[in-house]
């Protein structure tokens, strides 16, 4: 509203602050809506909230920035449960007034309780839960819904009215009229609350008179706030003997507290027994559970041991065969070799696992031999390999080839085989480790092209490294078996056979290495063709 004189607003006063002008009819509207907010607050004060609301929104409608009706209203919203309404009532009241308005501490209390907040939004949910319930006729689960919404917010005006009519309508009119009068003891003079106690008292029908033929000994005034006033019962008084009555109340009461001795703290006393049994036995149930437990790891480390020990005593065995089997061959190649049978010889050597030979002397024999026997051996060796991979052998294919690089480490076509081999086998792992040792070892191999094709359908194969198919083990001994060799050869006395035997060998083993760096000088690829 603005000045009539000097068109400036006039906020909740009718004097005009710029001007001084007194505006009549903006006095009559701001003294109507005082009138309507003291009447609301007269209401609110006897809990006849209907009334106040119905007040408090007269007296906004006069004046809408009379910022203590609408907190007042908000108040009441709040008190009958409607915290929704109430927070409206108040963000709109902290925005006529900013400054010095209790609104915001009202707002400020709710917002720092979040609890609270959420414990509203779950009583709303629950309220329309129960009336979807009602409107798919099942009236029993929105009885439950209702209940649990009363007992969550005990003022929720609308959730008593709802349960009463469910009670209503299952002809639960005890229960009903219970319900309502809960209802009445927030809002006194709410109207349906009354309409529909008075729908209750109709169908319930009116109260019995008793048995001297008059009616009930109280009566309520039909006033806005009913007094509940006694009618005397006409009974005269009549004096008991005290002094028995006393001794019977006495006597009844030591009675009552043995029962209530009985019924409550004997068995609380038995529940503490029992619960400290069973807290006895499920300790020890633990402790041998746990002994159990140790007990089954401890036997569990003795069969891994024994397991252990027995695969160490298999392992050793093996070994010791192993070697002693080494050794058999050892002997017949060198025994083939002194008969210059050295095809034989070289067929023997090419069984043996360099590994197994741990003896100085033998490793000396081994490399004498192997190099004399080489050139005359290794095709053979590769030829029956690569017979083998013809026919689909591949376990076969694998033993011939590894016999040909155990001779030969530098045979390209054996070290190719060997990865087809694997791979035909599904053993992925040593095929990628064979065509790695090719492509690095051999790269003017005729067969780098297929190494890599092969090596590429196997997929992600980075962490594998290349095979070690060198034979250091007994090739870096020579030297010094040889230097071993000569100084016994100079310190004893040895038979000419011996002799002779070692310039032979010694003059193979030179030829051997001339016919071995040729074959390496000739074929650029590292092959043994």
């Amino acid at each position: 509203m603005n000045c009539i004189k000097c068109n400036m607003p006039l906020e909740n006063v009718y004097v005009c602050p710029h001007c001084g002008h007194v505006d009549k009819v903006a006095k009559k509207i701001i003294y109507s809506s005082n009138w309507h907010y003291n009447q609301g607050l007269a209401k609110a004060k006897v809990r006849d909230l209907s009334g106040a609301v119905t007040s408090l929104s007269q007296s906004l409608k006069y004046n809408k920035r009379n910022t203590d009706a609408r907190n007042l209203l908000g108040l009441i919203y709040y008190q009958m449960g409607e915290i929704v309404a109430a927070l409206s009532e108040w963000v709109i009241s902290v925005h006529f007034q900013e400054r010095n308005n209790i609104a915001a501490d009202y707002i400020q209390a709710i917002q720092n309780n979040p609890a609270k907040l959420k414990a509203a939004n779950k009583v709303i949910q629950k309220y329309n839960l129960a009336l979807s319930y009602m409107q798919e006729n099942n009236a029993d689960l929105a009885i439950i819904e209702l209940k649990r919404v009363v007992n969550m917010s005990p003022t929720y005006i609308r959730a008593y009215q709802l349960l009463g009519l469910l009670y209503m309508q299952r002809k639960q009119y005890a229960a009903a009229r219970k319900v309502l009068m809960r209802a009445v003891k927030v809002d006194r003079n709410n109207m349906t609350t009354l309409r529909y106690l008075k729908e209750v008292n109709r169908l319930h029908g009116k109260p019995e008179k008793n048995q001297h033929g008059r009616k009930e000994e109280f009566m309520q005034i039909n006033d806005p706030n009913p007094i509940v006033i006694e009618e005397g019962s006409g009974q005269n008084y009549a004096d008991y003997n005290t002094g028995f009555l006393s001794f019977i109340n006495i006597l009844i009461g030591i009675v009552i507290g043995a029962a209530v001795i009985w019924l409550l703290i004997v068995p609380s006393i038995t529940k503490t027994k029992a619960s400290e049994y069973n807290q006895a036995v499920v300790e020890y149930s633990a402790q041998i559970s746990e002994r159990n437990k140790n007990i089954d790891d401890l036997q569990n480390q003795i069969t891994d041991l024994k397991s252990q020990l027995a695969q160490y005593e298999t392992t050793a065995s093996n070994t010791v065969d192993d070697a002693g089997a080494s050794e058999q061959k050892l002997i017949e190649a060198a025994s083939n070799y002194l008969q210059q049978n050295l095809q034989d010889a070289g067929m023997l050597i090419a069984e043996i696992e360099p590994a197994a030979i741990t003896n100085a002397q033998e490793k000396k024999i081994y490399n004498i031999i192997k190099e004399a026997t080489k050139s005359s051996v290794t095709e053979t060796l590769y030829a029956n390999g690569k017979d083998s991979f013809d026919k689909k052998d591949y376990v076969g294919a694998i033993d011939g080839m590894t016999k040909v690089l155990r001779m030969d480490d530098s045979y390209s076509y054996a070290v190719f085989y060997m990865g087809r081999s694997y791979q035909l086998l599904g053993d992925t792992g040593n095929a990628a480790g064979y065509y790695k040792r090719l492509i690095q070892s051999y790269p003017n191999s005729d067969l780098i092209d297929d190494a890599r094709k092969y090596l590429n359908q196997l997929g992600d194969t980075s962490s594998i490294d290349a095979v070690d198919i060198s034979s250091s083990d007994t090739s870096d001994t020579t030297d010094s078996s040889d230097n071993s060799s000569d100084s016994s050869d100079n310190s004893s006395d040895s038979s000419d056979n011996s002799s002779d035997s070692g310039d032979n060998s010694n003059d193979s083993s030179d030829n051997t290495g001339d016919n071995t760096g040729d074959g390496l000088s000739d074929n650029g690829d590292g092959s043994g063709e």
